[in-house]
């Protein structure tokens, strides 16, 4: 796997993660009233699942026995809890909004509604009482008080003329909201609820699976380190002169790798004396691990046909 796409795929892991950190810290952050204690709770519930994450590769290529196994065990804890959150919060959201719609489309409506049915009693009133006035005003009129007709009518029909307008607003402003509440549609409307559950429970557990195997598969890709490989080359004593004249043939080599031998001797006698030859190309070439091919070329050198420098091995 190249480094590049190892990096790309780190950094998706790491994105991934990220969600579920937040999802977690917001949920432990909900359930605690004391602010200070739930800003604590929280941030220790990010690190927690920062660890989920790293416990699966560092269980698989590191521990071993029963701390491999107890560190699974609380990874595995820790990702029941933050799929938890996870698939809560994606369900809350989904059930919070069909309740407000249901609610808004019932008992909203009609509440508005009946507010109409009140004004358009209202104006129904306002209006008889400005017929009426005009009744008055006119007999006002007939025995001759022309000032007190004019007065009883301004008066009458601007306050009537003042409550109307309010009524007719009032009538216009929830007839836009019941076209708006009836031309909303709830979350995952479409959806029947146990699909719903099943795909807010199958995203977090997506959440939960992709990040921590992406992890693994990339430390797996590297295998074991450079440094460990180089330290246990390093380590091993150096042969003796007289190991030359009593080294094993290749013909003699009794397990399976004398023909990846064969390859590195006929690699090193086809090139000229002092090229380098790079363990970790050929180890990767021959898809076999760095410490067999530390033995490999530690036979080779048996041989004659390579020797160890100061820069790595160089055919003779």
């Amino acid at each position: 796997m190249s480094r590049k796409l190892s990096a790309l795929l780190v950094a998706i892991a790491f994105l991934l993660s990220s969600v579920t950190s937040i999802s977690v810290a917001l949920a432990i952050y909900a359930l605690i009233d004391d602010k200070r204690l739930a800003l604590l709770f929280a941030s220790a519930a990010v690190l927690l699942d920062i660890f989920k994450y790293l416990a699966w590769p560092v269980a698989i290529r590191i521990l071993r026995g029963s701390t491999a196994a107890l560190t699974i065990a609380c990874a595995l804890m820790l990702s029941v809890v933050s799929g938890w959150a996870t698939y809560d919060r994606l369900m809350s959201s989904i059930t919070a909004s069909k309740v407000t719609h249901d609610v808004m489309s019932t008992d909203r409506v009609q509440t508005i509604t009946a507010m109409a049915q009140k004004d358009s009693s209202l104006i129904n009133h306002l209006d008889k009482e400005i017929t009426d006035a005009t009744a008055q005003a006119n007999d006002l009129r007939a025995r001759g008080m022309v000032s007190k007709a004019l007065e009883l009518e301004e008066s009458v029909a601007a306050r009537a003329a003042s409550q109307r307008a309010s009524a007719l607003a009032r009538i216009n402003d929830g007839s836009l909201e019941i076209a708006h509440i009836k031309s909303s549609v709830a979350k995952a409307s479409s959806l029947p609820e146990l699909l719903a559950h099943f795909l807010c429970l199958g995203f977090a557990m997506s959440l939960e699976i992709v990040p921590a195997l992406i992890l693994s598969g990339v430390r797996s890709s590297r295998g074991p380190t450079t440094a460990v490989a180089d330290s246990k080359d390093s380590a091993s004593p150096p042969l003796e002169v007289g190991t030359l004249e009593t080294a094993k043939t290749l013909e003699t080599l009794l397990d399976t790798n004398a023909e990846i031998l064969k390859t590195l001797v006929d690699q090193a006698k086809t090139t000229s004396p002092g090229t380098p030859i790079k363990l970790k190309d050929f180890a990767k070439k021959s898809r076999i691990g760095n410490l067999r091919a530390c033995e490999i070329f530690r036979n080779a050198e048996a041989l004659g046909v390579i020797k160890k420098t100061t820069i790595g091995y160089v055919s003779t």
